[in-house]
């Protein structure tokens, strides 16, 4: 099961995006993201927060 915080992921986000797009999706995070879960996955490729997209946008670092 991988499994990780809210606050672990809004620092992957303040990284790739800043902080406003991370400001913006906070409220929709759950505490604790659970990668293997379809709803958190569906909910993070709604937010664009895509491991490809992310990839992307961190210059190919993450």
């Amino acid at each position: 099961m991988a499994v990780i915080t809210k606050t672990h992921a809004l620092n992957v986000v303040r990284r790739a995006y800043g902080p406003t797009h991370a400001e913006a999706v906070a409220p929709q995070l759950p505490e604790r993201i659970d990668l293997d879960n379809p709803a958190h996955t569906n909910l993070l490729y709604k937010l664009g927060l895509t491991p490809d997209r992310l990839f992307s946008a961190l210059g190919g670092e993450l």
